[in-house]
């Protein structure tokens, strides 16, 4: 057994990620890191070493609406779909176990990170990882930006990664002097945006953007009813246009939290708030942040823009219900069943 940390080495990390189906693997020192982003709360309190920085596909090659006759169903990003951010950290902590096993490593001196409060984004972009798109997500050749960003902080430097830090990219991409390396004059995320939630490139106004709001506890604006169409969760109509994303093939098997591409609204709008999150449970959605009035919310206002007659029943008996947010989108959802036209 090796003892010592110092003879981790890059290659034997990425080999260990590879080994666990992550697609592209990063690494990242703290030495020189650029102030804002090393004074960053959830960095400086990490100290000196490593971040390990991988992508996990969550491509779905799968139809993306389930809906038959007499069922309409409400959609679901494929970000989604399955819990790929569970699966992530499912296989990273494989790859404690063996860096513990085989380095005498502690499993408390490893941080595992995931959809987490640390500046994932950033940081994968200054580790060489991808690049910022205009609609300030990650892109990667060969993942475009369907994938999430996982990784591990390890409390040590590890050899064969001199050359990290990048120059450039420690933040958020803003101002003008911001390149933007793969999507050159291409700007089909901001004319995509139904919302107009992508004013600038490289700018997003999270008090616009649909996929910020659908688990917000307001209600939607009459626009953004519109807007939201046969939605369940996720909006994904900058990612549906992006050349990058287009012709993807790699792909991340797991049976974690299977919602599918979408669900039932007859389902959906039977159940009580304590039902609706058993329904998510192990899910993506499976969030203390994400309320289930919320998603009863998004359901009630996607079965209004469906505007099938065989929802009525199912939105009505809402109308009644004892919790603001779901009796308004009932209400505004009858009316446009019952109108069936703009």
């Amino acid at each position: 057994m090796i003892s010592s940390e110092s003879e981790l080495h890059v290659e034997e990390l990425e080999a260990l990620l590879r080994d666990q189906g992550f697609h592209r693997v990063a690494f990242l020192s703290t030495n020189g890191l650029p102030r804002r982003l090393a004074e960053h709360p959830q960095i400086s309190v990490l100290g000196q070493g490593t971040f390990l920085i991988a992508a996990l596909s969550c491509y779905p090659r799968e139809q993306d609406d389930a809906s038959a006759p007499g069922d309409p169903h409400a959609l679901i990003a494929p970000f989604a779909r399955r819990n790929y951010y569970g699966e992530a950290v499912s296989r990273l902590k494989t790859v404690v176990r063996i860096l513990c096993r085989d380095h005498g490593l502690s499993k408390q001196a490893l941080r595992i990170f995931c959809n987490s409060r640390l500046p994932e984004k950033p940081l994968a972009r200054l580790s060489g990882l991808g690049s910022f798109g205009k609609n300030t997500l990650i892109l990667i050749p060969g993942l475009g930006s369907l994938f999430v960003i996982a990784g591990l902080f390890l409390p040590f430097p590890v050899t064969g990664i001199t050359d990290y830090p990048r120059p450039s990219g420690d933040l958020p991409p803003t101002g003008p002097d911001v390149r933007f390396d793969l999507c050159g004059s291409c700007r089909a995320c901001q004319d995509i945006c139904p919302v107009g939630a992508l004013p600038e490139a490289g700018r997003l106004d999270e008090k616009r953007c649909l996929q910020a709001l659908c688990t917000e506890t307001v209600p939607f604006s009459e626009a953004f009813r519109r807007a939201w169409g046969f939605r369940f969760y996720g909006c994904q109509s900058c990612q549906e246009v992006c050349p990058h994303n287009r012709a993807l093939s790699l792909e991340t098997q797991t049976n974690l939290g299977v919602l599918g591409p979408s669900l039932s609204l007859k389902r959906l709008l039977s159940l009580s708030f304590l039902e609706l999150k058993e329904v998510v449970r192990r899910s993506a959605l499976d969030r203390s942040w994400i309320p289930p009035r919320t998603l009863l919310r998004n359901a009630l206002v996607a079965a209004g823009n469906r505007r099938d007659q065989v929802l009525l029943n199912f939105v009505a008996r809402h109308r009644s219900s004892d919790d603001e947010l779901v009796r308004e989108a009932a209400e505004w959802a009858v009316q446009r069943i019952e109108c069936g036209h703009d």
